[in-house]
């Protein structure tokens, strides 16, 4: 071997060990400045909401200020790949959703960042199921009677999105593939005009989100059959897809923390601790109960265990489908 080959080795040799021996040490003292949390979505919807109470929560625990860095855009994929591409010393945190973890891997085939590559699980926080609501003029009070009905109508129904492969499109796909029915997707530029149309009868169902679809059930302005989940949800008082036959309609939502692959493990176990005990503290589980989510709270290989599931399920789903993003 070239003496300046050896060099270049023995170089790299110690540098790496400089590193590993750097880890323990910059862990025992973190944190010490401000920590960047990115909310890869736009302000004011409810992800960015429980992103600020958390990192709040987590400011006061860790004894540092907690930015709140909205980065929205590519259904997720910009702010998430910021995160991707940050520095792995525990200052860049991703407060993540589904769509960017699980869903685009399979959607987007020019993903510009792999979730299970390059970022590195931290804690679940919370789950979510989202609604089945139908308009009052379709007469359904349960899943059941909603697919009977759906078959004696077949391609009458149709049902509004967030968007063309958002969440809210592909459980209603699941639930229709499923069920065998035939339905006509309309998709809308976010949950709030899909759920104007459907008060006022321009589409007869949708999934969307407990804040959103509660109140308007409770008002009379359209009528809740069920959750996207398997089973009964602790957040909302209504049967599961299990009820109607439906056990592998299975969908739902979750905010969990990230950090860029590579950020030191010491640093990482300290973070899921802090974040554990937020969000299992009884004034937290009742806030996020409040917002239809179920406090969680698990170490980082629960959260990778589940997202190694979630992302096998959407890209069968996905591909059965034949769903595309715009």
């Amino acid at each position: 071997m070239k003496p300046s080959n050896r060099r270049a080795m023995s170089a790299a040799a110690l540098l790496s060990i400089a590193l590993t021996a750097m880890a323990p040490a910059a862990a025992q003292d973190y944190p010490n400045r401000p920590i960047r949390m990115v909310t890869p979505i736009a302000a004011g919807g409810m992800t960015d909401v429980v992103s600020r109470v958390v990192g709040a929560r987590l400011a006061e625990r860790l004894g540092q200020p907690v930015v709140i860095e909205n980065r929205a855009g590519a259904g997720g994929g910009i702010g998430t790949e910021a995160v991707a591409r940050a520095a792995p010393d525990g200052y860049t945190l991703l407060f993540a959703y589904p769509g960017p973890i699980v869903v685009n891997p399979s959607l987007l085939k020019s993903l510009s960042y792999d979730p299970e590559r390059d970022l590195a699980a931290v804690s679940l926080l919370g789950t979510y199921p989202m609604v089945l609501a139908v308009h009052p003029s379709v007469p359904a009070k349960s899943v059941s009677e909603l697919v009977d009905y759906a078959r004696r109508h077949a391609g009458q129904l149709t049902y509004g999105s967030a968007g063309n492969a958002s969440t809210s499109h592909l459980a209603m796909e699941l639930l229709r593939r499923e069920a065998g029915i035939e339905m006509t997707h309309v998709p809308y530029k976010g949950a709030a005009p899909a759920m104007t149309d459907l008060i006022a009868g321009r589409i007869q169902l949708v999934f969307d989100s407990v804040q959103l679809v509660m109140p308007q059930h409770q008002a009379g302005r359209l009528r809740a059959l069920a959750v996207s989940s398997r089973e009964r949800s602790p957040t909302v008082d209504l049967p599961g897809m299990a009820d109607a036959g439906l056990s592998s309609v299975d969908v739902t939502g979750w905010f969990a923390i990230f950090v860029p692959a590579g950020t030191p493990r010491p640093v990482i176990d300290r973070l899921s601790r802090e974040l554990g005990a937020i969000v299992r503290d009884p004034a937290m589980v009742a806030d996020l109960l409040g917002r239809g989510i179920a406090a969680v709270g698990t170490a980082p290989e629960g959260l990778a265990t589940r997202v190694s599931e979630e992302r096998k399920t959407w890209q069968r789903a996905i591909t059965q489908a034949g769903i595309r993003a715009d």
